[in-house]
């Protein structure tokens, strides 16, 4: 289950857009942040995708790109040309392919290594979804997991709301802000589509597994919030959303957590891996941060330079490695889960500070900025993050773990497969 959602310029302090995503996926799938350069091509040059091959253009964009380790395509990110594109999986009555196709992963990063507009981005995944369709398996481990796509795509001055059914698709611009989750939410009242005119796009939601996924709730909640602020909404409120929970037990709840953590195999099977942030400015200098580890509530936002980005934040596989920054995170969220009584009120609150403090000393700058002090200031929140996370796991020691219980069972063995130490 995922969250997404953009506010643009209309109902923000200072005329910035702000893009927003958590990446909930399968539990221990490590999420790569990545600094991919733009290149120039052959004409007869091919891209390897995550499941099948397409012809690559003469020229791409430099990318910010949050990415599940295993595959080509990516959950969420934001080009050089200022625009951020998130997806969203959505559960419909219309069955995927059975010939490989591309998924809604490959979409999102092909529109943004070949768009310099949200308009032009939105006509890269149209065209690419109606030549190659959307399909193959969209899971780590499930590989029975497929499903459509939904999309914000967003730059400095424009919100666009994509959903897919198939190789049909539907197109709205939207006014002030957008939020999606795991539904289909829009009407007969899209700006352009391949279906006929008049045709209800929600109508073709599977209702069962719509509910299930606790998506309404979710997005309501996200509306709510940007509502509540509106005219004054700043990437302080997008983190704080972005951590929220249903209860204050966030194991507990319906799938209603924005901050999502993994408790069982049958109901909450994912969690929150990755998250993204970026303050688009109208004169083309961003600020981007990420977490780069699971769980937002356990982690700050950190300032992510494009151009000298934390090489930790790129590495990282199938089991834990001390080289790569998710997994020594993991570790301490992991350990976190085995304490839930404890962790938020003991964590949560000096990783806010920490974030605040970045937050207000990091500038908005250009794409390709590297001077020193930026560079300083974006690896040192890296550096002090992973301090904290060890300074927190020295902490547990003293603390009692769950006792028997479904969640505990779940994630020993998910420590077990992956090499985390519980302590």
């Amino acid at each position: 289950m995922c969250d997404t959602f953009a506010v643009g310029p209309s109902c923000t302090a200072g005329g910035v857009s702000i893009f927003a995503k958590n990446s909930d996926r399968e539990p221990d799938e490590t999420q790569l942040v990545l600094s991919v350069p733009g290149r120039e091509y052959p004409g007869d040059e091919l891209l390897q995708c995550t499941y099948i091959t397409i012809p690559q253009v003469r020229a791409t964009r430099a990318a910010v790109i949050c990415r599940p380790f295993w595959m080509w395509g990516a959950e969420m990110g934001v080009n050089e040309k200022g625009v951020a594109i998130g997806n969203e999986a959505v559960f419909t009555r219309i069955r995927p392919e059975k010939a490989p196709g591309l998924t809604g992963m490959d979409l999102l990063r092909l529109a943004l290594e070949r768009s310099d507009t949200a308009d032009e981005a939105v006509e890269v995944i149209t065209d690419l979804l109606m030549r190659y369709g959307q399909a193959g398996p969209c899971g780590y481990r499930d590989k029975k997991f497929t499903y459509m796509n939904s999309f914000i795509v967003m730059d400095s001055r424009t919100i666009l709301v994509l959903e897919t059914l198939g190789r049909d698709y539907a197109v709205k611009r939207a006014s002030g802000s957008a939020v999606i989750s795991n539904a289909l939410t829009l009407e007969d009242d899209w700006d352009r589509s391949s279906l006929a005119r008049g045709t209800r796009v929600r109508s073709f939601s599977d209702p069962l597994i719509t509910f299930f996924s606790g998506s309404a709730h979710r997005r309501r909640h996200n509306m709510e919030q940007i509502d509540r602020v509106r005219g004054g909404f700043t990437v302080t409120h997008a983190f704080a959303m972005l951590r929220s929970h249903f209860s204050d037990m966030p194991l507990e709840g319906f799938n209603r957590d924005v901050c999502y953590h993994a408790a069982d195999p049958l109901i909450r099977m994912s969690q929150t891996t990755g998250s993204l942030v970026v303050e688009l400015h109208p004169d083309r200098r961003l600020r981007i941060f990420v977490t780069a580890g699971s769980a937002p509530c356990l982690t700050p936002f950190k300032p992510f330079l494009p151009g000298a980005p934390y090489g930790d934040a790129g590495r990282g596989g199938e089991r834990f490695t001390a080289d790569s920054f998710w997994w020594r995170h993991e570790a301490m969220h992991v350990n976190a889960l085995f304490r839930p009584h404890a962790y938020r009120a003991s964590v949560t609150g000096r990783v806010v500070a920490m974030e605040q403090a970045w937050e207000k000393a990091f500038p908005a700058h250009e794409w390709d900025a590297a001077q020193g002090p930026l560079v300083a200031a974006s690896h040192a929140a890296f550096l002090q993050a992973d301090l904290a996370d060890r300074m927190y796991l020295e902490e547990m020691r003293g603390m009692a773990r769950l006792g028997f219980s479904v969640e505990r069972s779940f994630w020993k063995k998910v420590a077990r497969r992956t090499g985390v130490a519980i302590l």
